[in-house]
């Protein structure tokens, strides 16, 4: 049993961490005063060219399946509209800050951007089903187990990456981590988020997504990356699951998911899990390039 807190040693890691670009919190100030213009975004976003040159590439990547070509910046604003645009800023940023800690352990961390990414989709999805803004969802997903690069980055060795960065968290495992490291990825996770000025959302999001009913209010937000977490490391099984072996994962995984789910009335029939996972499997072919184009220079 540990004896010692590791807490102090997280803590200077997260405040080591180079600040993010001037031109995410000019693109969060925007897109929060609703009088904010088109202009007033692309303004603030065209000095940044590796940001633009991002935003065109997922405007025109076929998760979106525009049928028009997006030429501009002024373009894929209007049509990704505020929300959207903001989404990929913070999650290129976000990516771009650890992109060196892929390179140099690149073989340890492949599965890790993998399941990061499905997640993402996921969320994204889960979301949609739900009828809700799913551009916040997808960033979400795609960073909820951030808090483990930096506890990679904190105790280097100590944190396996094989075990903690393949395995799905159970109950068992997130009270295993506290012993070991005297907090959670998700605790770890919501500190960076706050420290990078990300919204309570987002934050809340990565802090209760293995403990929904922690979440108070922010609970749905906690709910949907859970499931798309869940969703994600099914996609990573050797062979495709079955209705039934999802459900019956489900329960193994995440008991008491479904009651969580249904008594905040959330949209739930008895094909909803096998649909969200095929729909899953579609977007994954569509959306493989986005990686990628969030860790570019």
């Amino acid at each position: 049993m540990m004896t010692t807190s590791r807490q102090p040693s997280i803590d200077k890691q997260l405040e080591a961490l180079p600040p993010l670009p001037l031109t995410v919190s000019q693109v969060m100030q925007i897109t929060a005063d609703p009088l904010s213009s088109a202009n007033d975004l692309m303004k603030a976003i065209l000095p940044d060219q590796a940001m633009c040159l991002t935003i065109l590439k997922i405007a025109n990547s076929a998760l979106y399946g525009r049928p028009k070509k997006v030429a501009s910046l002024e373009s894929a604003i209007v049509v990704l509209g505020f929300d959207e645009i903001r989404n990929i800023v913070l999650g290129k940023a976000a990516v771009t800050t650890f992109r060196n800690i892929f390179k140099t352990r690149r073989a340890e961390l492949e599965k890790f951007w993998d399941h990061a990414f499905t997640c993402g989709l996921a969320a994204r999805i889960v979301a949609e089903h739900l009828g809700l803004q799913s551009g916040q969802f997808f960033i979400a997903g795609l960073l909820h187990d951030f808090g483990k690069l930096a506890m990679l980055l904190t105790f280097e060795n100590r944190y396996d990456a094989n075990r903690w960065f393949t395995e799905i968290t159970t109950t068992t495992q997130l009270a295993r981590e506290r012993e070991l490291f005297s907090t959670t990825h998700a605790e770890v996770g919501s500190k960076l988020l706050h420290h990078w000025q990300f919204p309570d959302t987002l934050i809340s999001a990565l802090r209760y997504h293995h403990t929904p009913g922690q979440a108070g209010k922010m609970i749905g937000y906690a709910l949907v990356v859970q499931l798309a977490d869940f969703l994600a490391h099914c996609c990573a099984l050797p062979e495709r699951p079955d209705d039934r072996a999802l459900k019956e994962l489900l329960d193994l995984n995440i008991p008491g998911f479904l009651d969580s789910w249904h008594e905040r009335n959330l949209p739930w029939e008895e094909m909803t899990l096998e649909y969200l996972f095929a729909w899953l499997a579609v977007d994954r072919k569509h959306g493989s390039s986005i990686l990628d184009i969030l860790a570019s220079s």
